[in-house]
């Protein structure tokens, strides 16, 4: 319903545009600010996250896999954590999102780059 209320809305605001274009001295009956809300994916992974401890994720992966690891075996480990496929289409943004974890655990010194897989992806440590 939300879905089809906000499709109306886009179509009324561009009726509005058009008749003022060929009527300078239109008014729409209300003025409603258009509302942009981010686009739901079917593969988005917020959902995914949404309840789960990221950062005591990445620490407790890390700390078990007792040697460097890459984003992407972090991704998988959390793929099979919470049940997907290990060919699940999310995993690269799974991946992304682990990234980004580990960057803000890398700047508070919880975590560290040992080095590189194929000289660009890291490898990543806990910080002793």
């Amino acid at each position: 319903m939300r879905k089809e209320i906000a499709a109306l809305e886009q179509q009324r605001s561009a009726f509005d545009i058009v008749i003022r274009t060929y009527e300078p001295e239109y008014a729409p009956a209300t003025e409603s600010g258009v509302v942009r809300r981010r686009r739901q994916r079917d593969n988005d992974v917020s959902d995914l996250f949404r309840d789960y401890d990221r950062r005591g994720f990445l620490l407790r992966t890390l700390r078990e896999a007792g040697h460097p690891i890459s984003t992407a075996e972090c991704a998988m480990v959390f793929a099979r954590e919470i049940g997907l496929q290990t060919d699940d289409i999310r995993l690269g943004k799974i991946g992304n999102s682990l990234s980004q974890t580990l960057d803000q655990l890398a700047r508070a010194n919880r975590v560290r780059r040992a080095g590189k897989v194929d000289g660009h992806r890291y490898l990543w440590e806990v910080a002793i």
